[in-house]
């Protein structure tokens, strides 16, 4: 045979390099002949494995393993073995014996074993004990002046999966309902701030009106387990009578209706300022039983609304999956 032939068949150290990665041991299943390793910027994984008394991160952090690669993709083919195995006898702790079989904590776990005869006095009892080729207890050898490990640390809490985020969501349109008139945007259409601005009241000669401001399903889109505080721009657009405070209720109305707008429910008043809504509108907008809000006071007054800076704006703090 050439040393050709010999390279075929046993490729160069460089190569091999290539096909191997050390990954991170979180957890090994003995009976389906399987580790779980995690690469570097990669999830963790289930792969088959050859036998060895692996070493578990999660319980004494130095848990490593060989992976090989698979040549033409490059995924992980098979866990080769432990970069540092566990010994073939380790110290544990007997806690009880009965007359063929005894009770022995080893890494935060219970096993019941068969027991070589000894004289093991009174318990708990520091124990050597046997493991399998896949780490696994199987026989308690003898008495031991070797205290065992303490037990791992509780597994460090997952990170959060929930995060809170705040944004900003425009109204989608707004217009004022002249209740005289049956009909939308017949109120100083031309100043003011044109049709979208919002006015509530009765004055100089208007009749009553209601406005309305229109967020369609941006609320809902969100996503959001809980709506911990939400925040509507107030801001005057100058009527020559004077800028009252405007009364704010939701709406369930996601788009422009047809006739009157609707509204129910707790209220706030303000004016040229972000003011808070109650907590019973924030969770209304979150189910989407509120998707509109209305300007439904006694006195004359108008805010701006929809394409007029950030009238009525929303400012929304929420939580939701990461």
């Amino acid at each position: 045979m050439t040393v050709s032939d010999l390279e075929l068949l046993w490729p160069a150290q460089e190569a091999l390099q290539g096909l191997t990665q050390i990954g991170t041991v979180r957890g090994v299943n003995p009976a389906g002949r399987l580790v779980q390793v995690q690469l570097p910027g990669a999830l963790p994984m289930w792969l088959a494995a050859q036998p060895g008394r692996y070493r578990v991160s999660e319980v004494d952090g130095s848990g490593l393993a060989r992976v090989m690669l698979d040549a033409a993709t490059r995924r992980p083919a098979l866990v080769l073995g432990p970069v540092d195995p566990l010994d073939t006898v380790v110290p544990a702790s007997m806690t009880a014996a009965g007359s063929t079989t005894a009770t022995v904590v080893w890494n935060g776990q219970t096993y019941t074993l068969p027991f070589l005869p000894g004289s093991y006095g009174t318990f708990p009892r520091d124990v050597w004990v046997a493991l399998s080729d896949w780490g696994v207890p199987f026989l308690v050898h003898a008495p031991s002046a070797v205290a065992p490990p303490p037990p791992p640390p509780a597994p460090e809490p997952p990170p959060s999966s929930v995060v809170t985020v705040t944004q900003t969501i425009s109204p989608q349109w707004s217009g004022s309902y002249r209740h005289s008139r049956g009909a939308w945007d017949r109120w100083n259409t031309n100043r003011y701030g044109g049709r979208s601005t919002l006015y509530q009241g009765d004055g100089q000669g208007s009749g009553p009106m209601t406005g309305l401001a229109v967020y369609g399903s941006q609320l809902t889109n969100l996503g959001a387990i809980s709506i911990t505080r939400v925040r509507v721009r107030l801001r005057s657009v100058g009527l020559a009578s004077g800028s009252p405070a405007v009364t704010v209720q939701g709406s369930p109305h996601g788009t422009k209706p047809g006739g009157a707008p609707s509204s129910s429910g707790a209220t706030v008043a303000g004016m040229n300022a972000w003011v808070d809504l109650p907590s019973s509108v924030r969770e209304a907008m979150r189910t989407g039983a509120v998707r509109g809000l209305a300007t439904v006071g006694g006195a004359y007054s108008a805010v701006a609304g929809a394409g007029n800076g950030d009238g009525m704006a929303l400012q929304v703090t929420y939580t939701r999956s990461a």
